[in-house]
This record gives C-alpha cells, sequence and structure tokens, in this order.
C-alpha cells in the first residue's frame, strides 16, 4: 500500500477550488450585479454555474475515489471516468429536479454546458501529467 501524492492532492482539489470560486463568484456576486444589456455575456453568465462545476466536481471525486479501500483495480485505474460519469448524473439530474420547482429554472442549455464542461475536464485529464494522476492507490494485494 502506497501513500497518497500529497502534490497530486494539491493538484486534483485545486481545481476544484477554482472552479468552486468561479461558481460562487459568478453565482453571487456577478450575476446578481449584472445590469448590461450583452446577450452573450448574460448567456455566459447564465450558464457558468452548470459549466463551473462540471469541471471542478469530478477533480474533487478523483481525490475522494482514491481515498477508498477497494479491490477493484477498475475503480482506481478509470477513477477519472468514475467522478465524471457521478457529477454528470448528479448535474443533470439537479437540473431535472428544477422542474418541479417554482423558484429554479430548467433550461436545455445548462444541460449542454454540463457536457461541455465534462468534456473539458476529461481534457484536463488527457493533459494532466502521469505523475500528477496517481494518488497512491490504496488496493490491497491479493495472494
Amino acid at each position: 500500500m502506497r501513500k497518497n501524492n500529497a502534490k497530486t492532492t494539491y493538484y486534483w482539489f485545486s481545481i476544484f477550488a477554482l472552479c468552486f470560486l468561479c461558481f460562487q463568484a459568478v453565482s453571487y456576486y456577478i450575476r446578481p450585479n449584472y445590469s448590461g444589456e450583452g446577450a452573450i455575456i448574460s448567456y455566459f453568465l447564465g450558464i457558468a454555474p452548470n459549466f463551473f462545476p462540471a469541471i471542478g466536481i469530478p477533480a474533487l471525486f478523483v481525490v475522494l475515489i482514491m481515498q477508498l479501500k477497494t479491490s477493484s483495480k477498475w475503480l482506481i485505474e478509470r477513477n477519472y471516468l468514475t467522478a465524471n460519469f457521478i457529477s454528470l448524473i448528479g448535474l443533470v439530474g439537479w437540473e431535472f429536479i428544477q422542474t418541479t420547482s417554482k423558484k429554479l429554472h430548467f433550461d436545455w442549455n445548462d444541460i449542454l454546458w454540463t457536457f461541455i464542461g465534462a468534456a473539458i475536464f476529461q481534457l484536463i485529464w488527457v493533459l494532466t501529467p502521469e505523475r500528477l494522476k496517481d494518488l497512491g492507490s490504496t488496493i490491497q494485494p491479493q495472494g
């Protein structure tokens, strides 16, 4: 059993934190105070709360999945896919739950940008150096 690589954990957690800060800034500071007429800016301010979590949440799940004590080699080796899948299910599910709310707003563009954010997370994973992908697996030796 190897110890977790602190630099790798910080790397993925930093991606999560950056996306969380962007989400917070757009949701609670920029959007409520934006009074401009720019349709493009309004559009991007509308989809940003779905886009940033679609990148950041899987980064957090990558770290959390690696903390599991499991013998599932597939889960450990494909943690980025599992993390992205869990995130997509949650974010798209939340968007559909909004159809039952009078205060929240369902929007197909939010779903589209959730998938785009998930694709960008995958791109970040592909471009990340191998040394920052291994969090020190907790797979128990068999045999």
